[in-house]
């Protein structure tokens, strides 16, 4: 059975656990640390990884800094396979700084995205495409997504758009998708409604199917024309980083074989569900078993 292809951002994060958000000029000491690769495409790959058992492709931009060996390392030894868009690159990659604050189950980040990275689209990039059961674009690398979008669309090879925050990309990756998952953060320009409207707004550019996560509340989904809501499992002293880039793995694993995209969102939900009950974008894995029983 091929993999899934996922094509986007990937950043060097450094998170730490507290139990309270840390006031302004103070030092606080966490009680937890996690180091790796992070962002949307990059945590939906090993996330996609540990719940397939196969091994994914990621297009992103990393280059030769000793920073990005970090990255690529962490990514490579969760048996994702790694396709540099800008190998010669000699810039950092984007790091990103988290507090996690368990009790208020919040996380705060700061950090850069892919904004001043060009990473281009060559027609190598194909090859992967035409080798995958599913493609997932997060539209931090907007001539990878665009490209590797239309050539999927053109094979027949379902799209899924990470959809975090509008971006001006959306314009052009919204038509291109089958599937749209975005957050309850997601705003295009001149949209002012809620969530059940987005979902129509959606579904109006393109997707046949789209859904709007929204925290510890019910997903929102429309499929085939109907809406519907997936109750989301509340967890105590949450750490929700990452939870939605991993409900983005689960769901490409269970839609990539099964085309079931209420049964892929309501899996990726609880994947999401499980990776919030331990620190970090990885501790998780130790207890997926749970989610086969």
């Amino acid at each position: 059975m091929t993999a899934a292809l996922f094509v986007g951002l990937a950043t060097l994060d450094i998170a730490y656990a507290v139990d309270h958000y840390p006031g302004e000029d103070t030092k606080t000491q966490a009680q937890d640390q996690f180091l790796g690769a992070g962002g949307p495409a990059a945590n939906a790959a090993v996330a996609y990884a540990i719940v397939s058992g196969q091994e994914p492709t990621l297009i992103t931009a990393l280059g030769r800094h000793q920073l990005a060996d970090l990255v690529r390392n962490d990514l490579t030894s969760h048996r994702v396979t790694v396709v540099d868009a800008t190998p010669d690159s000699v810039d950092r990659p984007p790091v990103s700084s988290i507090v996690v604050a368990m009790e208020a189950q919040s996380r705060t980040v700061v950090g850069l995205d892919a904004a001043r990275i060009h990473a281009p689209f060559t027609t190598e990039f194909t090859q992967y495409v035409d080798q995958a059961s599913v493609v997932l674009v997060d539209g931090h690398h907007p001539d990878l997504a665009i490209g590797v979008a239309r050539h999927a669309t053109k094979i027949g090879v379902p799209v899924v758009l990470d959809a975090g925050r509008w971006k001006p990309v959306h314009d052009q990756l919204l038509p291109l998708v089958d599937v749209a998952i975005c957050s309850s953060a997601f705003a295009p320009p001149g949209f002012d409604g809620d969530s059940a409207a987005l979902l129509d707004h959606l579904r109006a550019t393109g997707p046949k199917h789209a859904a709007v996560t929204r925290g510890p509340e019910p997903i929102l989904y429309t499929a085939d024309g109907r809406h519907g809501a997936i109750d989301v499992t509340p967890v105590t002293r949450a750490d929700t980083l990452g939870a939605g880039d991993i409900l983005h793995g689960a769901f490409c694993d269970d839609y990539g074989h099964s085309r079931d995209f209420v049964g892929a969102l309501t899996r990726g939900s609880a994947v999401a569900t499980l990776s919030c009950q331990s620190f970090g974008t990885r501790r998780w894995a130790e207890s997926v078993s749970e989610l086969r029983r």
